[in-house]
């Protein structure tokens, strides 16, 4: 925090660089359905929107970063009065104070952040359908996004637990229907991914088996998202919100790591102000009811709000002939 924009050269940029680069392909690039998440931003957030394209960002961004840049970025961002320590464990509390302030004291504060702003309407206004032929795909795949409350709304909590309500695992509705009963997919998947501010996205996956019509795939997952509020009840919910409190709290049993005590008092201090927002999680998910899961699918689960990706198997590109003679 205190040093590194002394210390960047353009040579350590360019290895930097190189290395993200080739997270990007490995991550993304070079993976089957690995665009879905860039088509779908693309589509849920408008043009201008902070969310509108990825965080890790496009090859062209990751080349035209100059040294001039990161040290701007990285002295607003990377700076006291815009970080949050957390120092969780069996500590001194008077020396743990003591070496915050060596290590921590010396550096000084950066400019003044200025937050976008992530205001959005709530739906997206028409429906998006794009076909992407992918090379590196054995099978076809569907895609469906939908723009939902964000994570700070009321309805966040809800949005959690629909997902997962309707497709979160091999004992979801949607799994059920597509997998086991029709044999239409041969996987199922349903989640959000948790932005706080401005609108998240909810995305449900079915995936075909080799050579199998991606036209009736599609069909079926749409039936079954058109059909969402049906296969929603008490007992789908009680089940889904016993996961979600059991996954919190096992989480909870980690001093660090993603989901540890030191996590969730981060997160509750940068994305609420609050820390102890850690302490009101479970209440939240108890407070959701039935007739607000319904309400959400009527308000968000609709033709107007949502991006359908169907991906495809690319036609394999004829090997090249050998040529020479005999």
């Amino acid at each position: 925090m205190g040093t590194l924009t002394e210390t960047l050269t353009k040579e350590k940029l360019d290895n930097q660089r190189e290395v993200v680069k080739n997270e990007k392909r490995q991550s993304s690039d070079n993976q089957p359905y690995g665009a879905w998440l860039e088509k779908a931003l693309n589509y849920v957030y408008p043009v201008g929107h902070p969310y509108h394209h990825t965080v890790i960002g496009s090859m062209e961004d990751l080349t035209n970063a100059s040294v001039q840049d990161v040290q701007s970025f990285f002295k607003t961002f990377y700076a006291p009065n815009n970080a949050v320590l957390v120092i969780a464990g069996d500590i001194d509390l008077a020396d743990a104070k003591a070496l915050v302030r060596k290590r921590f004291a010396w550096i000084p504060r950066g400019p003044a952040v200025t937050r976008p702003s992530l205001a959005i309407g709530p739906i997206i206004g028409s429906e998006h359908r794009e076909v992407v032929q992918d090379p590196n795909a054995s099978a076809p795949a569907i895609y469906v996004a939908y723009r939902m409350p964000a994570a700070r709304a009321a309805e966040g909590p809800a949005v959690d637990l629909l997902t997962d309500i309707l497709a979160g695992n091999s004992a979801s509705p949607f799994y059920k229907s597509l997998v086991r009963n029709k044999q239409a997919a041969v996987a199922v998947n349903g989640f959000n991914i948790g932005l706080v501010d401005g609108a998240d996205m909810a995305v449900f996956i079915a995936t075909g088996r080799p050579n199998s019509n991606p036209d009736s795939l599609e069909k079926a997952l749409l039936a079954e998202l058109d059909n969402a509020a049906s296969v929603i009840d008490q007992a789908s919910l009680d089940r889904s919100r016993a996961g979600s409190r059991f996954n919190f709290v096992d989480g909870l049993q980690s001093t660090g790591g993603f989901g540890g005590r030191a996590d969730q008092l981060a997160e509750g201090f940068t994305y609420y102000r609050d820390p102890n927002h850690v302490n009101q999680v479970l209440s939240h998910y108890d407070a959701v009811t039935v007739a607000q899961l319904k309400k959400l699918v009527a308000s968000r689960l609709i033709p107007t709000n949502r991006v359908v990706l169907v991906f495809v198997p690319a036609p394999k590109k004829p090997a090249a002939a050998s040529g020479g003679s005999e």
